[in-house]
């Protein structure tokens, strides 16, 4: 038994270095193209398999790429400038556009519908618990707004962009049992009501 354990764990261990570290994979609308984060830049390929192309050349970390609803930019959050922002990419490659420039650090989650960028950051009130807040950015660019009262992580809004799913609590996923006051619980917030 300790043989086939010992035996078992090898060929996890070796499978895990045999394969590359590919973060924040991201489908593209129309289902034929896969954006992902690699070595921290941003890559995209077909999800039929073959060449992946590589979107951005930067010595900063580049991650969480978010597809535009039509298929024709990718946007990302990057620390070029030393904290994260939100920078938009054409999806064919090209120059990045940054959209965000606060010295707290903006983590892309979404890309709604009628064209807005869902980041969580603490731009504006450092809450006791560490949790974030939900802001919203125009993808041409402009003033960010926040978009909830509530404090919350990881937004994701629905096709119709009446409702908004998002996580409230800031436990580590390995207390996978824990169900204390600081348990991740998934909330649904209404725009409509």
């Amino acid at each position: 038994l300790v043989s086939i354990c010992a035996i078992l764990l090898y060929n996890f261990a070796y499978a895990q270095d045999d394969s590359p570290f590919v973060r924040f994979p991201a489908l593209s609308p129309d289902g034929k193209q896969i954006a992902f984060s690699y070595q921290g830049d941003i890559w995209k390929m077909p999800t039929s398999g073959g060449k992946a192309q590589r979107l951005t050349i930067h010595e900063a970390y580049e991650g969480r790429p978010k597809w535009s609803p039509d298929g024709k930019q990718i946007a990302f959050s990057s620390d070029r400038f030393g904290n994260n922002d939100i920078f938009v990419i054409p999806a064919e490659g090209g120059i990045s556009r940054r959209l965000t420039f606060h010295s707290s650090n903006d983590y892309l989650s979404d890309w709604t519908q009628d064209n807005r960028l869902l980041f969580s950051t603490t731009r504006n009130v450092r809450q006791v618990e560490w949790e974030s807040e939900i802001h919203a950015v125009n993808a041409l660019g402009g003033t960010p707004k926040r978009l909830l009262d509530a404090a919350g992580v990881m937004s994701s809004a629905s096709p119709n962009g009446k409702l908004i799913a998002f996580v409230i609590g800031y436990n580590k996923e390995q207390r996978y049992a824990y169900t204390g006051s600081c348990d991740k619980e998934i909330w649904i917030f209404n725009s409509e009501s």
